[in-house]
């Protein structure tokens, strides 16, 4: 029987870039950042001399222990580059508005203003990362 959701993986072209975005721009929190590579990367993943560098990051004022965190990962051998087919990633947040225009104010480039989905429960808008993936931005307005 499934338990929680552990974690979201993005891989990344450029891993400080990335730690850069979603912690100065997006507001998440690095718990931590490795190199793993060696006999035990190349057992669970079925990589011949595999390197990943990766961080893990989780919401402030959450240790990602019982919460999701998202972990970033940059294969450094052998190169694997990001694939565009994973749908979104999303956060909550509490005004979307004053959110919206604190990332524009920091260069997130975004697809489209916040908007009210048509039952009137939520407003979302969506960006991008430094790699192009999509980024959602949901208020709830249920729980007001």
């Amino acid at each position: 029987m499934i338990k929680n959701l552990d974690h979201v993986c993005l891989i990344v072209k450029d891993l400080n870039r990335s730690i850069r975005f979603y912690r100065d721009v997006i507001g998440l929190k690095v718990s931590r950042v490795i190199d793993i590579e060696g006999e035990y990367p190349q057992k669970v993943l079925g990589v011949k001399d595999v390197k990943i560098s990766y961080a893990k990051l989780s919401v402030p004022g959450r240790s990602g222990i019982g919460g999701p965190v998202l972990e970033l990962h940059c294969w450094r051998r052998p190169r694997v580059l990001p694939k565009k087919s994973f749908g979104h990633i999303s956060f909550g947040v509490k005004d979307i508005d004053g959110e919206y225009r604190r990332l524009r104010r920091k260069g997130v480039a975004f697809i489209s203003k916040p908007l009210t989905v048509p039952d009137g429960h939520a407003r979302i808008c969506f960006g991008r990362d430094p790699d192009g993936n999509r980024i959602e931005f949901i208020e709830d307005r249920k729980a007001r």
